[in-house]
């Protein structure tokens, strides 16, 4: 319990000491006794006291001068003038110089000593609600005059009160503030506003009638329109009902929400109109918007369905649990590529579809998804019925490829027989120069071959090093230092990558004439990756360098350098010469960004040379 601190001034030791046995009694009181004026203003500099009881005929100052500079000094606290002297004068001059109460001396003394207790608790209570009333109103006022709102008070239509910030909204009529508070305030409304606001605020004086926050416009003298909106509760100010209002400008906002509303209006105008597929699924996989062409795909008749529809309504019942797993992982952030599913009509139907899905974020966090989704099914029958032809076209090379070979082998060995019958060295001339030109055949039957077989699978990834460990295997390279540099790249090609360094090797063992070393390396240039191949051979004159990618031209069958070039071109890359004549060949292979990426750490080695 909170014990209220007072101070008494009286001359007599006895009255101090039976003051305090019996004001202390209760233990509410605490009691700080003191025999004199001059020493009571002393102690007053350094402690504060919640009231002060004084006597009033004292030696050195009376009672009331006594009351008189504390008020001048310490205004408010209470002080009760307890005295033996009764006359009227006294109490009247102690009330006039500012006496909280007065108490006379003398009677039964338990009586007197709680009459006395009770004029310094309930004034010290007193004052203590002052002030809390003060610190209240003062923090009122605070609020209200610091506050981003316009707050003011409509009573009879008019406004009887209101905060700084209200100068915003008489600004925005065009009025002055004489004005403004002279007339109803929804003569300020734009007058198609002017029914609703009337008919709110007079539901709200007679029947307390609530209403969320609205929107209004007011219209100023130059015909602009400002918007605003406000909400109001009825209070009772000055003894009469009337409206406390909170309001802002919202004129920025509006026009933002409007422009909001216009955007997504063309937004779902356009993706209405798109011939593909649009599906928005929320955080559950529900379907909760699909465009006309979605509508017509699958077979549903209105733009919202009146039953729950899930994405997995949408799919083959085999492929659910998997398009479920895929779209908790997509939840998570990790994000499918492009998926073919087998989509499921509303009448049971299947047809093949690829879908793209992105994220739809709300507050930072996925809170769905969109689809495209394409029908493939005019695409898939193309790609059967052409991977059925060129399996065709595949089965018949291969048998007139075995007839060529058998027949072409046979051919050359007669050849060879007449070679050995004849001794005509004009024949056997001839003969050579036959069996040449069927070798020559031989090969061109070899190239269709391979050529046949380039493009018909998907490209891969596929690690450079073991492309080149594979190739050097089939051919005898063990009186050529081999170098290669090259880490850990992989790149998107057609899965005859091996034949293209195979046949720059072939190359460098049939032309370079003197080749004792070959180097392959890479380097990025921009976003592009050279991969550079060379030797140290005789090179490629400056006659045969603008034909060397030619098909037929060369000193063989020029037919292996044309086949490197298809077969990088299928996945965008190119390769060039540019070595100098009598030093050696430079192929710069240029896989372009994309198309390589450097793979996960490993460790090989090529004739003792590190690949790493």
């Amino acid at each position: 319990m909170t014990k209220f601190s007072v101070l008494y001034v009286d001359d007599e030791p006895a009255m101090l000491a039976l003051t305090r046995i019996y004001l202390e009694r209760s233990g509410l009181l605490s009691l700080t006794t003191i025999d004199s004026v001059k020493n009571a203003l002393d102690i007053l500099k350094t402690h504060s006291f919640d009231a002060i009881v004084s006597d009033y005929q004292m030696p050195d100052m009376d009672g009331i001068e006594f009351l008189k500079i504390v008020r001048e000094r310490y205004d408010g606290i209470p002080f009760i003038l307890f005295t033996g002297k009764g006359r009227e004068e006294v109490v009247v001059e102690a009330l006039n110089s500012g006496a909280d109460s007065y108490l006379q001396k003398g009677g039964n003394p338990g009586a007197q000593f709680t009459e006395l207790e009770h004029k310094i608790k309930s004034n010290v209570e007193r004052r203590r609600n002052q002030q809390a009333l003060c610190e209240s109103e003062k923090k009122y006022r605070q609020l209200v005059e610091n506050a981003q709102e316009s707050i003011f008070i409509i009573q009879d239509e008019k406004v009887t009160f209101y905060n700084p910030k209200f100068s915003d909204f008489i600004t925005a009529s065009g009025f002055t503030s004489e004005e403004v508070l002279s007339q109803s305030f929804f003569n300020l409304i734009h007058p198609e506003d002017q029914p609703v606001l009337r008919e709110r605020y007079q539901k709200r004086i007679d029947q307390d009638m609530r209403f969320p926050r609205y929107p209004f416009r007011v219209i100023n003298r130059r015909g602009t329109i400002r918007w605003w909106e406000a909400d109001a509760i009825r209070i009772i100010w000055n003894n009469h009902p009337a409206t406390l209002n909170f309001s802002r400008e919202v004129t920025e906002e509006y026009h933002l929400r409007e422009r909001v509303k216009e955007s997504e209006y063309r937004y779902r105008e356009l993706v209405e109109s798109l011939p593909k597929t649009v599906v928005e699924l929320d955080e559950r996989f529900n379907v909760v918007f699909m465009n006309r062409a979605g509508r017509e795909k699958f077979r549903y008749t209105c733009a919202t369905n009146t039953t729950p529809l899930s994405a997995l309504d949408l799919v083959h019942p085999d492929e659910r649990s998997h398009i479920n797993d895929l779209y908790m992982q997509a939840l998570q952030g990790n994000f499918p590529p492009a998926h073919e599913v087998t989509a499921r009509k509303s009448d049971g139907s299947m047809f093949p579809m690829v879908v793209y899905i992105t994220p739809i974020h709300r507050n930072k966090s996925i809170s769905g998804f969109r689809l495209v989704c394409i029908d493939i099914s005019e695409a898939k029958q193309l790609r059967d019925k052409l991977e059925q032809t060129n399996t065709k076209l595949n089965l018949m090379c291969k048998i007139t490829w075995h007839d060529l070979t058998n027949k072409m082998t046979a051919l050359r060995w007669y050849l060879e027989l007449l070679k050995m019958l004849t001794t005509d060295e004009k024949a056997s001339d001839y003969l050579q120069k036959s069996s040449n030109i069927a070798g020559i055949l031989q090969d061109q039957i070899n190239f269709t071959r391979t050529y046949q077989d380039i493009g018909i699978h998907e490209p891969e990834w596929q690690e450079v090093n073991e492309i080149i460990e594979r190739s050097r295997k089939t051919l005898f390279l063990e009186k050529i230092e081999l170098s290669v540099d090259i880490r850990n790249v992989e790149i998107f090609a057609d899965l005859l990558l091996a034949k293209v360094f195979y046949n720059l090797f072939d190359n460098s063992l049939h032309h370079g004439e003197h080749v004792t070393a070959i180097t392959i390396s890479c380097k990025k240039n921009n976003q592009d990756l050279i991969i550079t191949y060379e030797d140290n051979g005789i090179g490629i004159s400056t006659e045969d360098k603008p034909h060397l990618f030619t098909c037929g031209y060369g000193k063989h069958t020029g037919l292996g350098l044309f086949l490197i070039r298809e077969i990088l071109n299928i996945t965008g890359i190119s390769i060039a010469e540019k070595g100098e004549p009598g030093n050696g060949v430079r192929f710069e292979i240029v896989v372009p960004q994309g198309k390589y990426r450097i793979a996960s750490v490993k460790s090989q080695s090529v004739d003792g040379k590190a690949i790493s």
